[in-house]
């Protein structure tokens, strides 16, 4: 049963009818991440596993990296599901699951055949809620010498809304996005891994497109606790962004982990 931040989370997503025009950061950093698996996955997978597919711009790259392998697409909203079957079209490859990333269904929990030698997500494990907890649920799916490599964001991402924010005395509801260190520490046992980093630099002509190009791409959730900004305090933050920023960085974590074999 989904929580009420991820209900809202999947309703945002599956709102996100411009996602493609707008998502020049995923574009980039799924094509990032491809070029990772590309270099450090030596054995060709069987099966894949993707977690937070969207509309699928990850999805294709790994099905032309590895075309003797099946994927299965995950999404927790059922639109982008669509978006991303639209986009792969008929390839008989692929498999289809509505699915939380963090909690994978059960059927693929037998312990002694562990089914993915690839579980692979770019961008959605920043929406998890306990990062430890899914870790080890996934990488117990993972075939022995099997690899989980994921992007997500880091601290100091969008700092240039935040430090608007800041300065305007404006509550900023950006969520709070883990260290390199603190991702560093989460690792499961049973396997190795690690975490780099690099930046993205987007550039956004103003604070008013930067925003609505988060709700295009369904981003804008605020963290919990914390509502849309609205009203003056919104003016405030957009005009001290518009008089110090033309572009935004991310800071994007890659993390790869190693099943032991057997």
């Amino acid at each position: 049963m989904k929580s009420d931040r991820k209900t809202a989370i999947a309703a945002q997503f599956d709102a996100a009818d411009h996602y493609d025009q707008a998502a020049r950061v995923q574009r980039r950093c799924a094509t990032q991440l491809a070029q990772r698996i590309a270099t450090t996955v030596q054995h060709p997978p069987r099966r894949i596993l993707e977690l937070g597919c969207g509309t699928g711009f990850l999805s294709a790259q790994l099905l032309t990296i590895f075309p003797q392998a099946t994927l299965c697409a995950t999404d927790l909203a059922p639109a982008m599901l669509q978006r991303t079957r639209a986009r792969l079209g008929d390839d008989k490859r692929v498999s289809y699951r509505l699915m939380d990333g963090e909690h994978p269904e059960t059927d693929w929990t037998e312990p002694a055949h562990p089914p993915f030698d690839l579980i692979t997500s770019s961008l959605c494990w920043q929406w998890f809620t306990d990062r430890p907890k899914a870790l080890q649920r996934l990488c117990a799916l993972l075939a022995p010498g099997g690899k989980l490599i994921v992007s997500t964001l880091l601290e100091h991402s969008l700092q240039e809304w935040r430090e608007s924010c800041h300065a305007t005395q404006t509550v900023c509801g950006v969520p709070i996005y883990p260290s390199r260190t603190q991702l560093e520490r989460e690792w499961p046992d049973g396997g190795t891994g690690h975490w780099t980093d690099s930046i993205l630099t987007d550039s956004v002509p103003s604070a008013r497109i930067f925003l609505r190009e988060l709700r295009q791409i369904g981003a804008s959730l605020p963290q919990e606790g914390h509502t849309t900004l609205q009203g003056q305090s919104l003016r405030r933050a957009i005009r001290w962004f518009d008089n110090h920023y033309r572009t935004v960085r991310y800071h994007i974590g890659y993390g790869l982990f190693e099943k032991a074999s057997l």
